[in-house]
């Protein structure tokens, strides 16, 4: 019962394709952090923000003198 080893060696031209796959599939995902999620999460921070604001003015009324 002897251990057989497998080769660790890589051909060149077999990384290519998987090379090509890799940066199509980053361009795609910098596309969609850009153009879709980092507006969408900018949207919903900003409307976080002003809704807790106007809870707050509800609860505690408007700034200023009294």
């Amino acid at each position: 019962m002897g251990r057989t080893t497998r080769s660790k060696s890589k051909k060149s031209s077999a990384g290519k394709p998987d090379q090509a796959n890799t940066k199509s599939r980053e361009l795609s995902a910098f596309l969609f952090l850009t153009v879709v999620l980092a507006p969408a999460v900018s949207v919903a921070v900003v409307g976080t923000y002003g809704f807790a604001i106007w809870m707050y003015q509800i609860i505690a009324g408007p700034p200023g003198a009294p």
